[in-house]
């Protein structure tokens, strides 16, 4: 069988893609998290606005948001899901400060995305040396 320049060019995005989810893992550490739960407004660590723009830019069926039930709140965090009537769930509960509900809008998306990103148990061990 013959390798073409388009299965060159996967294998390359396959490296990359792998390389950069180990690298955004590594990113994903509680002190970023604690970075983000002091003050969601003023991030400055590079590797912690990485983090905020990776979930940011993630596909928006699914993802958490916040919604204002009135003009100055309380807030509360929706899920966008497709079929729904305003394609938002809202879910249980409200918060009175606006960062409050910024910080588990963030808790909220990391664990989905550490979740659907996990690392398989054999990769681990394979990767640890183990």
């Amino acid at each position: 069988m013959t390798r073409t320049a388009a299965d060159r060019v996967a294998e390359l995005l396959e490296v990359f893609t792998q390389r950069s989810l180990t690298r955004l893992r590594a990113e994903f550490t509680e002190e970023v998290v604690a970075q983000h739960d002091a003050d969601p407004l003023w991030i400055l660590q590079d590797g912690a606005n990485r983090v905020l723009r990776i979930l940011r830019s993630q596909p928006i069926q699914g993802k958490h948001l916040i919604y204002a039930n009135g003009p100055d709140g309380p807030w509360s965090l929706g899920l966008v899901t497709h079929g729904v009537p305003g394609n938002l769930v809202l879910q249980p509960g409200t918060y009175q400060d606006y960062e409050d509900a910024m910080r588990a809008v963030f808790h909220e998306r990391r664990a989905k995305y550490l979740e659907a990103n996990a690392v398989p148990a054999e990769t681990q061990r394979i990767g640890t040396g183990s």
